[in-house]
This record gives C-alpha cells, structure tokens and sequence, in this order.
C-alpha cells in the first residue's frame, strides 16, 4: 500500500529522485513525460525519445499521454488514465495519479539501478570529425570516447532540460489564474451594466408614475368642463323651449337672470379645481358695474358659489 496517502513534498521527493528532475508542483505532471519515464524505469521499453519533456501545449500533452497508454495496453495493465482530467494540469487529479503510480512502481520495480538522465536524453551517437578536435576536448573535459563521459552539447541539454519543464509548468500553473483574473473582470463588468440598467429602470418608472398622475388630472379636467358646457347646452334648451310656450316674457330681468344661471355654471368649482379670487374678482365686479348701470338687481351672491355645477331653477325643469 506504499504510494497511498503520501503527502505532496513525499511524492515530489521521490519523484525528482528517481528521475533526475526538479519539479516544483504536482501539477507539472501533467505534461505526461513523468509519467512515461516512470513506467520507464519500471520496464524499460517506452520510446523516450518521443517523450516531450519540454512540452508546453495541450496536443503535446496528449502525445505524451499516447505513448503511456500504449505502455499500459503492452504490459496489459487495466488501470484507467483519465487523459482528458490530467492534461487540464489540476492539482487533485495528478495528485491521485501519481499515488497510484508510486505503489505500482514499488510493487513490480527491481533492484536494478536506472539510469534516468541517459534514457530522458538518449540521442544518437555522434562520430568525431578530427583528432585535433578529440585532443582539444581531452584536454579541456577529460576523454571523450570512454563510457562514463558524454559530449558538452548533451551535458548542457541535461542542465537546461529540467529548468525549460519547470518553467513550462510553471507557465501553466500561471494559466488558470490568467483565466481567473479573466472571468473576475467580465463578471465586474457585467454588475455594472446590470447596476446601471437597474437605476435606468427606476428612472423610468418614476417618469411613468408622473405621466399617469399627470393624465388623471387632465382627464378630470376634461370631465369637470364637459359638465359646465353639458348643464349650459341643457339650460339653454330649456330656457328657449320655455320661451317658445310663453312663460318667459321679453322682460331684461329675465334675459338677466339668464345670464346669471349661465354665470353660476361657468364660476361652480369642485374639489380639485377652485378657482383664484384675483382671477375671478374683475369680471364679477364689472358683471355688477353693468347690471348697476342698467338698472338691474344683483342676483347672484359673489360670495356663496356653488359646491357644484347643477342646475337647480324649478323653472327651467
């Protein structure tokens, strides 16, 4: 069960261990080249020089990922690799691979030793162009040719090889807080507009209170003078119809009173609609100035008007 409930720092410990790296984060496994090269030094057959360690784009992980899964269908393992989980770099899901993978490996590893650098850098054997070229070197870097050395080209692959993974990992550890930051704007973004669109409702709907307070105070209006010309059409009506039957003679006191029913309909106000004394006051008193010089008597009480504009003469109903 060794590999089950490692801590995070236990697992990356071994891991660089084993394979000669310095990775910083779990997350960095998922490019899938750790993964190879793990089952490397289990059996020794994965093609690592197909493995991109330097891989910094998804269909690279994807490739890596390939030659795992052709590793694990040849040696017929049925553990499930959950590519598309791994690849996204998170945390947890590479964190639960990579336990697995660590008790497989101290199930089924032997004792032989595994050399990671040579497999991870394996290249083709170059042929040296001259002696001299081969003297100067020895005589810089000690023998060339021997087994336990390698060319400066590779040994300074092997140097830059794990910094140019540790910085592609940390590069796409990057990336999520990237989109983060992203999605933390345009959501601000969108609160605003929501905010200003809500304060524009508001305005709006105060405005359409306004207009309709405004067209019931002008439809009352309407009403409240088509009465006054309603009730002076009816008493007209019936004064001329009283006429024609003869009640009412030629006399000016009658054409007088007449007048004043009219007056009374024209100055009746109800609630909602008085009218301002400065306003009415002349014409009442040039009204009476006139009724003076024609030697008529005052009928209508400028004082008391009407609650109302009824018509209330007997004589005309």
């Amino acid at each position: 069960m060794s590999g089950v409930g490692e801590s995070r720092s236990e697992l990356l410990g071994w891991l660089n261990e084993l394979l000669r790296l310095n990775y910083a984060k779990i997350e960095q496994c998922g490019t899938g080249a750790a993964y190879c090269q793990i089952m490397d030094s289990i059996y020794g057959d994965v093609p690592m020089h197909r493995v991109k360690f330097n891989a910094s784009a998804e269909y690279e992980f994807l490739t890596n990922f390939k030659i795992l899964q052709s590793c694990f269908t040849k040696h017929r393992l049925e553990k499930t690799i959950l590519v598309e989980k791994l690849v996204k770099c998170r945390f947890q899901d590479n964190l639960e691979f990579l336990q697995w993978l660590k008790k497989f490996w101290t199930q089924t590893k032997d004792e032989s030793a595994y050399d990671a650098e040579s497999r991870r850098k394996y290249r083709a054997p170059t042929v040296p162009t001259t002696n001299s070229n081969i003297s100067g070197s020895n005589s810089t870097s000690g023998t060339i040719g021997g087994s336990n050395s390698a060319p400066t080209s590779v040994v300074k692959r092997r140097a830059n090889g794990p910094l140019r993974s540790s910085l592609t990992g940390s590069i796409r550890s990057s990336a999520p807080s990237a989109i983060r930051k992203s999605s933390n704007e345009q959501l601000m973004s969108v609160q605003t507009k929501l905010s200003q669109t809500q304060l524009n409702l508001e305005t709006l709907q105060k405005e359409v209170t306004q207009y309709r307070e405004a067209m019931c105070i002008m439809e009352r209006e309407r009403d409240f003078y088509f009465g006054k010309l309603r009730d002076i059409e009816i008493l007209s009506q019936s004064t001329k119809d009283l006429c024609k039957e003869g009640i009412y003679s030629s006399d000016p006191n009658e054409l007088v009173r007449f007048l004043d029913k009219i007056q009374q309909i024209l100055y009746a106000t109800e609630e909602g609609f008085e009218v301002a004394e400065d306003e009415t006051k002349p014409n009442r008193e040039n009204d009476a100035t006139i009724r003076k010089s024609a030697g008529t008597p005052d009928l209508i009480d400028t004082k008391h008007q009407p609650a109302h504009n009824l018509i209330t003469d007997e004589e005309t109903f």
